[in-house]
């Protein structure tokens, strides 16, 4: 005969509690969410029960405040639950879309996830990434009295370092569907770690895109006083239902404060610091615009492709058989054979100054890479080369090692970015014959390379 399952409440929603706490909350029919007084010592602290994370001490008990701060107060002798104050009222906090008014330009808002899709759960006082485009735009009324969204859609709802080259195809795919029936631009809500990745993948999957389609994300998230990406989305919405552009673009903030954005191309971007709302920078080009807070652009680069009518021919094939290596001193031949015995078909290398890899170490070392680089070249693997400088172009005719590394086949990508080179090696390697790929990778696509550098263009920190 089968046991009756227990009416018991699921303790699985209290997270990392001991069995202790877990069955005080339940006696006194506390859940998460639930407004709680603790006695502490001779003190009464009161605000919301949260559940504890998995990497929390299952014997303390963490409230968010009435201030938004979470605290933790280790559970002895001295700790006491003495009364449930009442529960969240969940009412207040549903999201109301504010209405759309006729005769605005319509844009598409695609969400992925990221930081910028993240919010306080009510329920367990935490920060969850679960928000949907809906809930992020309906918290900007500003939005509405400028534009109208065609199509709100939530693709993922993944950190960026989870994102790969299944979902640029679907970003991409979904993004050209939205072009193609008429919409005026298209923004990407994106975590920031690897939006250079994404942005540069759909800068090569929508050739010749006729509006613009702009990434933004946020480096705070939306608990933060300081959370930027309202003032992304809002920058990066207004760009994408008005700017003359035809790209694909990054927007995110140009300093630390909510004065500007900056619009650098998808293929010339990158996160230069971990936290700082400023991360993003242009590297070996000026960005394509700015644009303030009252929504004035500004172009700052002469060179822009322009919104035109027409459509989008997506080429969304990728081939994931190609990596990234990075030069180091010291750094084994045999780490280059390893790709070429797991029959990679394409390796980008990111060289030393002007594009190097070891190249005359001493005999007694046995470290030359150049030779895994012509036994990866003669099997009929790509091999490129760019500079982990970042700054700046590699060059093969200046030192004896780099003319070498370029006599035996490797291709010098300019100023080409390394991840950049990464992800149009993967899309080229996919969409053209083996014949013209090394013709392909030399000419510039989609602002990947640079016909020169500029003495201004160098990002320094200034004293």
């Amino acid at each position: 005969m089968a046991k009756k399952k227990s009416k018991k409440t699921s303790t699985s929603l209290y997270g990392n509690y001991n069995d202790m706490l877990k069955s005080r909350f339940e006696s006194l029919k506390i859940q998460p969410g639930d407004h709680i007084v603790i006695k502490y010592g001779e003190k009464n602290i009161d605000g919301n029960l949260m559940a504890q994370t998995e990497m929390g001490d299952p014997s303390s008990i963490v409230v968010k405040l009435d201030n938004g701060y979470n605290i933790g107060i280790k559970v002895d002798e001295t700790v006491h639950i003495i009364k449930k104050a009442g529960s969240v009222d969940l009412e207040k906090f549903q999201i109301r879309v504010p209405k759309q008014k006729k005769g605005l330009p319509g844009i598409t808002l695609l969400g992925t996830g990221g930081t910028i899709a993240s919010r306080i759960d009510y329920k367990t006082g935490g920060v969850v990434m679960a928000m949907e485009p809906e809930e992020i735009f309906a918290s900007l009324p500003e939005l509405f009295e400028e534009v109208s969204f065609d199509d709100v859609k939530s693709l993922f709802t993944l950190a960026s370092e989870d994102l790969a080259s299944p979902q640029w195809k679907v970003m991409a795919k979904h993004s050209a569907d939205a072009i193609n029936d008429g919409t005026r631009g298209v923004v990407l809500l994106h975590g920031t770690d690897t939006m250079g990745y994404s942005s540069a993948a759909l800068s090569f999957m929508l050739p010749d895109v006729p509006v613009p389609v702009v990434f933004t994300g946020a480096q705070r998230s939306s608990d933060r006083g300081s959370f930027d990406g309202a003032f992304n989305l809002i920058s990066a919405a207004r760009i994408a239902a008005n700017a003359d552009i035809a790209s694909v673009m990054v927007c995110m903030h140009g300093s630390s404060n909510d004065d500007y954005c900056n619009i650098s191309r998808g293929t010339k971007v990158r996160k230069m610091h971990t936290t700082r709302r400023d991360a993003f920078l242009t590297i070996n080009d000026t960005p394509m615009m700015n644009i303030d807070y009252q929504g004035i652009m500004n172009e700052l680069n002469n060179d822009l492709p322009r919104r035109k009518k027409g459509n989008v021919d997506p080429k969304l094939e990728y081939d994931e058989k190609v990596a990234l290596i990075k030069i180091y001193p010291g750094i084994a031949p045999d780490l280059m054979d390893y790709y070429i015995d797991k029959g990679y078909h394409g390796l980008i290398i990111e060289g030393t100054g002007l594009g190097h890899v070891p190249s005359f170490p001493p005999k007694e070392d046995n470290r030359d890479f150049l030779h895994a680089v012509k036994r990866a070249v003669d099997e009929g693997i790509f091999v490129g080369m760019t500079s982990q400088c970042l700054n700046g172009r590699v060059h093969p005719y200046v030192y004896r090692s780099t003319r070498i590394t370029y006599q035996s086949g490797v291709i010098y990508l300019e100023d080409m970015l390394p991840e950049t080179a990464l992800i149009k090696l993967g899309w080229t390697l996919a969409n053209y014959e083996d014949k013209s790929v090394a013709k392909i990778m030399s000419s510039n696509l989609a602002g990947e390379i640079s016909s020169r550098s500029y003495y201004q263009e160098y990002m320094r920190n200034e004293i």
